[in-house]
Protein backbone atom coordinates (compact mmCIF):
# COMPACT_ATOMS: atom_id res chain seq x y z
CA UNK A 1 0.00 0.00 0.00
CA UNK A 2 1.54 3.22 -1.06
CA UNK A 3 1.44 6.40 0.68
CA UNK A 4 -1.93 7.20 -0.41
CA UNK A 5 -3.43 3.99 0.14
CA UNK A 6 -3.74 3.20 -2.83
CA UNK A 7 -4.37 -0.67 -3.99
CA UNK A 8 -2.34 -3.35 -4.77
CA UNK A 9 -2.91 -7.40 -5.04
CA UNK A 10 -3.98 -8.37 -1.70
CA UNK A 11 -6.65 -10.99 -0.51
CA UNK A 12 -8.48 -10.45 3.16
CA UNK A 13 -9.59 -13.65 4.24
CA UNK A 14 -12.83 -14.77 6.94
CA UNK A 15 -11.94 -14.56 10.00
CA UNK A 16 -9.99 -10.92 9.46
CA UNK A 17 -11.18 -7.80 11.26
CA UNK A 18 -12.99 -5.20 8.40
CA UNK A 19 -12.95 -1.82 9.86
CA UNK A 20 -16.57 0.19 8.26
CA UNK A 21 -16.24 3.67 8.24
CA UNK A 22 -19.84 4.96 7.20
CA UNK A 23 -22.97 6.80 8.63
CA UNK A 24 -25.58 5.69 6.42
CA UNK A 25 -27.70 2.75 6.15
CA UNK A 26 -25.50 1.00 3.66
CA UNK A 27 -22.63 0.93 5.82
CA UNK A 28 -25.10 -1.17 7.90
CA UNK A 29 -25.87 -3.97 5.05
CA UNK A 30 -21.98 -4.01 4.63
CA UNK A 31 -22.00 -5.00 8.00
CA UNK A 32 -24.10 -7.74 7.46
CA UNK A 33 -22.46 -8.94 4.58
CA UNK A 34 -19.18 -9.05 6.12
CA UNK A 35 -20.61 -11.29 8.93
CA UNK A 36 -22.24 -13.68 6.83
CA UNK A 37 -19.10 -14.02 4.78
CA UNK A 38 -16.95 -14.81 7.90
CA UNK A 39 -15.44 -11.40 8.83
CA UNK A 40 -15.14 -9.63 12.10
CA UNK A 41 -16.57 -5.88 11.73
CA UNK A 42 -15.09 -3.08 13.40
CA UNK A 43 -16.81 0.18 12.82
CA UNK A 44 -16.30 3.82 13.54
CA UNK A 45 -18.35 6.78 12.86
CA UNK A 46 -18.76 10.24 14.38
CA UNK A 47 -22.57 9.51 15.46
CA UNK A 48 -23.34 7.88 17.98
CA UNK A 49 -26.24 6.33 16.57
CA UNK A 50 -25.10 5.86 13.74
CA UNK A 51 -26.30 2.57 11.71
CA UNK A 52 -22.89 0.38 10.88
CA UNK A 53 -22.89 0.09 15.27
CA UNK A 54 -25.70 -2.34 14.80
CA UNK A 55 -24.18 -4.84 13.51
CA UNK A 56 -20.85 -4.24 14.73
CA UNK A 57 -18.71 -5.89 16.74
CA UNK A 58 -16.51 -3.11 17.93
CA UNK A 59 -17.59 -0.47 17.58
CA UNK A 60 -15.38 3.38 17.72
CA UNK A 61 -17.18 6.53 18.19
CA UNK A 62 -15.26 9.12 16.63
CA UNK A 63 -14.31 13.25 17.98
CA UNK A 64 -12.80 16.15 15.71
CA UNK A 65 -11.21 16.55 18.92
CA UNK A 66 -9.37 13.38 19.94
CA UNK A 67 -7.98 11.02 17.33
CA UNK A 68 -7.45 8.21 20.52
CA UNK A 69 -10.15 6.70 18.49
CA UNK A 70 -9.69 6.55 14.75
CA UNK A 71 -5.89 5.07 15.56
CA UNK A 72 -7.53 2.24 17.87
CA UNK A 73 -9.80 1.36 15.19
CA UNK A 74 -7.11 1.26 12.41
CA UNK A 75 -5.05 -0.95 14.56
CA UNK A 76 -7.51 -3.12 15.31
CA UNK A 77 -8.85 -3.27 11.38
CA UNK A 78 -6.77 -5.79 9.06
CA UNK A 79 -8.65 -3.80 5.73
CA UNK A 80 -10.67 -0.74 6.01
CA UNK A 81 -13.39 -0.04 3.76
CA UNK A 82 -15.23 3.22 3.78
CA UNK A 83 -19.33 3.68 2.16
CA UNK A 84 -19.54 7.86 2.85
CA UNK A 85 -18.24 9.96 -0.38
CA UNK A 86 -16.25 12.40 2.09
CA UNK A 87 -14.39 11.85 5.14
CA UNK A 88 -12.61 14.62 7.44
CA UNK A 89 -9.10 15.00 6.85
CA UNK A 90 -8.15 13.69 10.34
CA UNK A 91 -9.65 10.34 9.14
CA UNK A 92 -7.68 10.46 5.62
CA UNK A 93 -4.72 11.44 7.16
CA UNK A 94 -4.59 8.02 9.80
CA UNK A 95 -5.33 5.69 6.83
CA UNK A 96 -2.38 6.76 4.59
CA UNK A 97 -0.55 3.75 6.23
CA UNK A 98 -3.58 1.51 6.33
CA UNK A 99 -5.01 -1.24 4.22
CA UNK A 100 -7.79 1.05 2.31
CA UNK A 101 -8.42 -0.89 -1.01
CA UNK A 102 -10.15 2.18 -2.58
CA UNK A 103 -7.27 4.19 -1.74
CA UNK A 104 -8.16 7.51 -0.98
CA UNK A 105 -7.17 9.92 -3.86
CA UNK A 106 -10.97 9.91 -5.15
CA UNK A 107 -11.58 11.67 -1.77
CA UNK A 108 -10.02 14.02 -2.66
CA UNK A 109 -12.17 14.67 -6.37
CA UNK A 110 -15.00 14.08 -4.59
CA UNK A 111 -14.62 16.89 -2.26
CA UNK A 112 -13.54 19.36 -4.16
CA UNK A 113 -15.37 20.49 -7.41
CA UNK A 114 -12.46 22.40 -8.77
CA UNK A 115 -10.05 19.87 -8.31
CA UNK A 116 -13.09 17.37 -9.74
CA UNK A 117 -13.67 19.54 -13.02
CA UNK A 118 -9.67 19.76 -13.49
CA UNK A 119 -9.28 16.34 -13.38
CA UNK A 120 -11.99 15.58 -15.60
CA UNK A 121 -10.74 17.72 -18.31
CA UNK A 122 -7.64 16.17 -18.03
CA UNK A 123 -9.23 12.87 -18.58
CA UNK A 124 -11.14 14.86 -21.95
CA UNK A 125 -14.71 14.02 -20.55
CA UNK A 126 -17.51 16.59 -21.20
CA UNK A 127 -19.13 18.76 -18.30
CA UNK A 128 -21.19 21.72 -17.66
CA UNK A 129 -18.85 25.34 -18.39
CA UNK A 130 -18.09 26.84 -15.03
CA UNK A 131 -16.30 29.32 -13.32
CA UNK A 132 -15.56 30.21 -9.89
CA UNK A 133 -15.39 33.38 -7.70
CA UNK A 134 -15.32 34.49 -4.31
CA UNK A 135 -16.86 38.07 -4.53
CA UNK A 136 -20.26 39.38 -6.12
CA UNK A 137 -18.10 40.84 -8.71
CA UNK A 138 -16.80 37.76 -9.46
CA UNK A 139 -20.18 35.95 -9.66
CA UNK A 140 -22.12 38.59 -11.55
CA UNK A 141 -19.15 38.45 -14.13
CA UNK A 142 -19.36 35.02 -14.15
CA UNK A 143 -23.07 34.90 -15.22
CA UNK A 144 -22.76 37.16 -18.05
CA UNK A 145 -20.16 34.73 -19.23
CA UNK A 146 -22.25 31.61 -18.87
CA UNK A 147 -25.68 32.91 -19.55
CA UNK A 148 -28.29 33.13 -17.14
CA UNK A 149 -29.89 30.79 -14.76
CA UNK A 150 -26.84 29.77 -13.03
CA UNK A 151 -26.38 27.69 -9.90
CA UNK A 152 -23.84 29.13 -7.30
CA UNK A 153 -22.18 26.48 -4.79
CA UNK A 154 -19.30 26.50 -2.40
CA UNK A 155 -16.52 24.83 -4.03
CA UNK A 156 -16.78 21.70 -1.27
CA UNK A 157 -18.95 19.57 -1.89
CA UNK A 158 -19.58 18.07 1.74
CA UNK A 159 -20.98 21.78 2.27
CA UNK A 160 -24.75 21.71 2.78
CA UNK A 161 -26.66 21.73 0.06
CA UNK A 162 -28.77 25.08 1.54
CA UNK A 163 -25.78 26.34 0.55
CA UNK A 164 -26.26 26.44 -2.96
CA UNK A 165 -28.86 28.58 -5.23
CA UNK A 166 -29.99 29.42 -8.52
CA UNK A 167 -29.66 33.20 -10.27
CA UNK A 168 -32.31 33.58 -13.05
CA UNK A 169 -30.68 36.97 -13.86
CA UNK A 170 -28.43 39.41 -12.32
CA UNK A 171 -31.44 40.95 -10.42
CA UNK A 172 -30.80 37.81 -7.68
CA UNK A 173 -27.68 38.26 -7.16
CA UNK A 174 -28.33 39.39 -3.46
CA UNK A 175 -29.05 35.38 -3.07
CA UNK A 176 -25.07 35.00 -2.98
CA UNK A 177 -24.31 37.51 -0.19
CA UNK A 178 -25.15 34.81 2.51
CA UNK A 179 -22.35 32.47 0.92
CA UNK A 180 -19.83 34.98 0.26
CA UNK A 181 -17.23 34.35 3.22
CA UNK A 182 -13.54 34.26 1.84
CA UNK A 183 -14.07 30.77 0.04
CA UNK A 184 -14.34 30.45 -3.50
CA UNK A 185 -17.44 29.59 -5.38
CA UNK A 186 -18.30 27.51 -8.21
CA UNK A 187 -20.59 29.01 -10.77
CA UNK A 188 -22.37 26.98 -13.48
CA UNK A 189 -25.19 27.16 -16.33
CA UNK A 190 -28.05 25.68 -14.69
CA UNK A 191 -30.32 23.49 -17.19
CA UNK A 192 -33.91 23.48 -16.97
CA UNK A 193 -35.89 19.50 -18.10
CA UNK A 194 -32.84 17.79 -17.64
CA UNK A 195 -32.83 14.13 -16.39
CA UNK A 196 -30.07 12.57 -14.22
CA UNK A 197 -28.77 9.15 -14.77
CA UNK A 198 -26.18 7.22 -12.39
CA UNK A 199 -24.19 4.24 -13.18
CA UNK A 200 -22.89 2.33 -10.52
CA UNK A 201 -19.79 0.55 -11.00
CA UNK A 202 -17.32 -2.38 -9.15
CA UNK A 203 -13.58 -2.42 -9.76
CA UNK A 204 -11.72 -5.54 -8.28
CA UNK A 205 -8.11 -5.97 -7.36
CA UNK A 206 -7.61 -7.84 -10.83
CA UNK A 207 -8.45 -4.80 -13.20
CA UNK A 208 -11.91 -6.27 -13.63
CA UNK A 209 -14.90 -3.77 -13.52
CA UNK A 210 -18.34 -5.36 -13.30
CA UNK A 211 -21.58 -2.68 -14.43
CA UNK A 212 -24.76 -2.32 -12.98
CA UNK A 213 -27.78 -1.47 -15.29
CA UNK A 214 -28.97 2.32 -15.82
CA UNK A 215 -31.08 3.94 -13.43
CA UNK A 216 -32.28 7.25 -13.35
CA UNK A 217 -32.82 9.18 -10.36
CA UNK A 218 -34.90 12.01 -9.15
CA UNK A 219 -34.73 13.96 -5.43
CA UNK A 220 -38.41 15.85 -5.11
CA UNK A 221 -36.78 16.83 -1.90
CA UNK A 222 -33.45 17.13 -0.12
CA UNK A 223 -31.81 14.26 0.56
CA UNK A 224 -34.80 12.06 -0.60
CA UNK A 225 -33.69 10.25 -3.50
CA UNK A 226 -36.08 8.16 -5.96
CA UNK A 227 -34.73 5.64 -8.39
CA UNK A 228 -35.62 2.69 -11.24
CA UNK A 229 -33.91 0.87 -13.36
CA UNK A 230 -33.90 1.97 -17.02
CA UNK A 231 -34.02 0.51 -20.42
CA UNK A 232 -35.59 3.62 -22.86
CA UNK A 233 -32.31 5.48 -22.71
CA UNK A 234 -30.69 5.49 -26.46
CA UNK A 235 -27.92 2.63 -27.12
CA UNK A 236 -25.43 5.40 -28.12
CA UNK A 237 -25.94 7.14 -24.56
CA UNK A 238 -25.25 3.75 -22.54
CA UNK A 239 -22.20 3.15 -24.61
CA UNK A 240 -20.77 6.35 -23.85
CA UNK A 241 -22.22 5.94 -19.67
CA UNK A 242 -20.35 2.69 -19.71
CA UNK A 243 -17.18 3.64 -21.02
CA UNK A 244 -17.31 6.97 -18.88
CA UNK A 245 -17.89 5.09 -15.85
CA UNK A 246 -14.95 2.20 -16.70
CA UNK A 247 -12.44 4.99 -17.20
CA UNK A 248 -12.80 6.54 -14.54
CA UNK A 249 -12.38 3.80 -12.36
CA UNK A 250 -9.35 3.07 -14.09
CA UNK A 251 -7.93 6.46 -13.95
CA UNK A 252 -8.53 6.80 -10.04
CA UNK A 253 -6.93 3.09 -9.47
CA UNK A 254 -9.79 2.48 -7.53
CA UNK A 255 -10.89 -0.52 -6.17
CA UNK A 256 -14.54 -1.06 -4.95
CA UNK A 257 -17.95 0.18 -5.72
CA UNK A 258 -18.34 3.77 -7.08
CA UNK A 259 -21.38 5.63 -8.84
CA UNK A 260 -20.97 8.38 -11.98
CA UNK A 261 -23.52 10.36 -12.40
CA UNK A 262 -24.83 12.20 -15.62
CA UNK A 263 -27.51 14.70 -16.67
CA UNK A 264 -28.82 14.77 -20.06
CA UNK A 265 -29.73 17.81 -21.53
CA UNK A 266 -33.50 18.79 -23.36
CA UNK A 267 -31.53 18.79 -26.38
CA UNK A 268 -29.73 15.12 -25.84
CA UNK A 269 -26.07 16.29 -24.80
CA UNK A 270 -24.68 14.19 -21.84
CA UNK A 271 -22.60 15.53 -19.39
CA UNK A 272 -20.35 14.13 -16.56
CA UNK A 273 -21.33 15.51 -13.25
CA UNK A 274 -19.91 13.10 -9.98
CA UNK A 275 -17.82 10.06 -9.46
CA UNK A 276 -18.71 9.01 -5.99
CA UNK A 277 -17.03 6.76 -4.10
CA UNK A 278 -18.74 3.59 -1.42
CA UNK A 279 -22.18 2.36 -1.37
CA UNK A 280 -25.06 4.87 -2.25
CA UNK A 281 -28.52 4.46 -0.51
CA UNK A 282 -30.39 3.95 -4.22
CA UNK A 283 -27.91 0.88 -5.08
CA UNK A 284 -30.05 -1.29 -2.96
CA UNK A 285 -32.40 -1.14 -6.19
CA UNK A 286 -30.13 -3.71 -7.18
CA UNK A 287 -30.96 -6.10 -4.62
CA UNK A 288 -34.15 -7.29 -6.12
CA UNK A 289 -32.91 -6.71 -10.10
CA UNK A 290 -29.75 -8.69 -10.41
CA UNK A 291 -27.98 -11.20 -9.42
CA UNK A 292 -25.68 -9.86 -6.87
CA UNK A 293 -25.81 -6.66 -4.86
CA UNK A 294 -23.52 -3.82 -5.34
CA UNK A 295 -22.70 -4.54 -1.68
CA UNK A 296 -21.77 -8.12 -1.95
CA UNK A 297 -19.97 -6.90 -4.86
CA UNK A 298 -18.10 -4.11 -3.15
CA UNK A 299 -17.16 -6.78 -0.70
CA UNK A 300 -15.32 -9.21 -2.71
CA UNK A 301 -13.21 -6.35 -4.45
CA UNK A 302 -12.05 -4.93 -0.97
CA UNK A 303 -11.29 -8.57 0.11
CA UNK A 304 -9.44 -9.42 -3.27
CA UNK A 305 -11.73 -11.90 -4.85
CA UNK A 306 -12.76 -11.78 -8.09
CA UNK A 307 -16.12 -10.47 -9.43
CA UNK A 308 -19.13 -12.05 -10.25
CA UNK A 309 -21.01 -11.30 -13.25
CA UNK A 310 -23.78 -8.83 -13.47
CA UNK A 311 -26.99 -10.32 -14.93
CA UNK A 312 -29.91 -8.07 -15.25
CA UNK A 313 -33.19 -10.11 -13.72
CA UNK A 314 -36.12 -7.22 -12.88
CA UNK A 315 -36.84 -3.73 -13.42
CA UNK A 316 -36.90 -2.04 -10.52
CA UNK A 317 -38.51 1.22 -8.58
CA UNK A 318 -36.43 2.43 -5.07
CA UNK A 319 -39.08 4.79 -3.12
CA UNK A 320 -37.70 6.38 0.22
CA UNK A 321 -40.41 6.28 2.88
CA UNK A 322 -41.01 9.03 5.53
CA UNK A 323 -43.32 9.78 8.14
CA UNK A 324 -46.08 11.55 5.55
CA UNK A 325 -45.83 8.25 3.69
CA UNK A 326 -45.77 5.21 6.41
CA UNK A 327 -49.96 5.63 7.03
CA UNK A 328 -50.60 5.38 3.58
CA UNK A 329 -48.22 2.98 2.75
CA UNK A 330 -49.60 0.66 6.05
CA UNK A 331 -52.75 0.63 3.89
CA UNK A 332 -51.69 -1.51 1.44
CA UNK A 333 -49.86 -4.29 3.53
CA UNK A 334 -51.90 -6.98 2.15
CA UNK A 335 -52.49 -6.32 -1.32
CA UNK A 336 -48.66 -5.21 -2.84
CA UNK A 337 -47.57 -8.69 -3.47
CA UNK A 338 -44.22 -6.68 -5.83
CA UNK A 339 -43.42 -4.75 -2.66
CA UNK A 340 -40.37 -5.04 -0.51
CA UNK A 341 -40.47 -2.68 2.35
CA UNK A 342 -37.84 -1.75 4.33
CA UNK A 343 -37.72 0.49 8.10
CA UNK A 344 -34.51 1.13 9.28
CA UNK A 345 -35.83 2.49 13.39
CA UNK A 346 -32.85 4.70 13.37
CA UNK A 347 -33.75 8.24 14.08
CA UNK A 348 -29.57 9.29 12.85
CA UNK A 349 -31.81 8.76 9.31
CA UNK A 350 -34.62 10.61 9.94
CA UNK A 351 -36.31 12.02 8.06
CA UNK A 352 -36.10 8.98 5.74
CA UNK A 353 -37.54 5.88 7.35
CA UNK A 354 -37.04 3.23 5.59
CA UNK A 355 -37.61 2.15 1.46
CA UNK A 356 -39.45 0.55 -0.81
CA UNK A 357 -38.44 -2.09 -3.40
CA UNK A 358 -41.25 -2.54 -6.07
CA UNK A 359 -40.35 -4.82 -8.87
CA UNK A 360 -41.60 -5.78 -11.95
CA UNK A 361 -41.24 -6.39 -15.97
CA UNK A 362 -41.29 -2.71 -16.64
CA UNK A 363 -40.27 0.32 -14.49
CA UNK A 364 -42.66 2.47 -16.32
CA UNK A 365 -45.76 0.12 -15.35
CA UNK A 366 -44.57 0.30 -11.63
CA UNK A 367 -43.82 3.82 -11.61
CA UNK A 368 -47.86 4.18 -12.97
CA UNK A 369 -48.76 1.42 -10.51
CA UNK A 370 -46.71 3.52 -7.58
CA UNK A 371 -48.10 6.47 -8.65
CA UNK A 372 -51.98 5.40 -8.53
CA UNK A 373 -51.27 3.51 -5.05
CA UNK A 374 -51.05 7.26 -3.97
CA UNK A 375 -48.55 6.91 -1.17
CA UNK A 376 -45.80 9.60 -2.95
CA UNK A 377 -46.42 12.86 -4.99
CA UNK A 378 -45.30 12.53 -8.15
CA UNK A 379 -45.25 15.66 -10.86
CA UNK A 380 -47.29 14.81 -13.27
Amino acid sequence: MDEKGENMSYEILPGATIGIIGEGITSRYLAQAAHNMGYQVAAYSSTAESAVFKDADYRFLGDKDNDDEIESFAALSDMITYTSAWLPTQITDKLANQTVPQGTTILDITDDHALAKAFYENESLNILPYETGSSLDEIAQAGARLGYPIIVKPIFKHKHIDDQVILRGDWDLGLVAPLIDGGTLLVEPWLENTKSFVMTAVRGSHDDTTLYPLRQVETPEQGLTRAWTVGDVSDEIVTEIKHVTEKLGHALNYIGAYDVTFLLSENGTLYLRNVIPGLSKTTVLYDVSVNISVTMQHLRAVTGQRLAEVIFEESAVYMPITEKEADKLYRHWQIQPHWQISMYQLPSLLPQMGHVLAVGSSSEQLLNQLHVAGVWQFND
